[in-house]
Parts: structure tokens; sequence; C-alpha cells
């Protein structure tokens, strides 16, 4: 669903996380789609995580792409709406980040 220009981040954590038990401890809104992937409603944007490595119930890799932006017209950085969910949701569980990999767009954002 997402296009070239939709933020997409990667990210790998140093034990597998239980996804869906993370965001009820963090009272975010979600959906499971299958095994892998999740729908979540997050200051109202729409997110989709998906379970790279594993299963969403013990993911170790996932991905979190921004498929809405927030109706409200105000400007955002999707990347920062991104990241402000990861720190949300890791901060219910032990899992520290070990690895994360972004891309935006193609320039060069230093």
């Amino acid at each position: 669903m997402t296009d070239e220009n939709e933020p997409v981040q990667h990210y790998t954590v140093d034990e597998p996380v239980n996804l869906p038990a993370a965001l009820e401890a963090a009272a975010i809104e979600y959906l499971d789609v299958d095994d892998q992937r999740t729908i979540v409603i997050y200051q109202q944007a729409i997110l989709m995580v998906i379970a790279s490595k594993g299963q969403a119930t013990a993911a170790r890799e996932f991905t979190v792409e921004l498929w809405e932006e927030p109706p409200d017209g105000l400007p955002r950085d999707p990347d920062d709406l991104i990241t402000a969910f990861l720190d949300e949701l890791l901060a219910t569980t032990d899992a520290v980040l070990v690895e994360f990999e972004g891309q935006q767009d193609t320039e060069d954002h230093d």
C-alpha cells in the first residue's frame, strides 16, 4: 500500500518482542491482520507494523510503514512520528534497539 515516497523504517531488537502485548501495554490502538502484520493507529496516523523475522508475537526484526498521516493537517515529520511510536512501544518492553534502517526518500537528510 505504501509507495516509494512513504516513510519506512526497519528495526532489529536484542530480544523478541510480543508486538500486540507491547501495543496493549502502551495503550496504542491496533488491529491484527495476520501472524506478521498489524495495523496501528498512533496519534491519528495509520501505521503498518510487519514482523520480518518471526511472528508479531515474537518479533526480533520488524518494519514500520506510514500508511496515512494524521488528518489534522498540521505539518509533522513522518520519520519523527514513527520514531516516537517506536520509543513508546519499546518503553513497555525490555528489548533494546540494536539496528535501525530508515528511508523516506532519496534525499540526504543529514
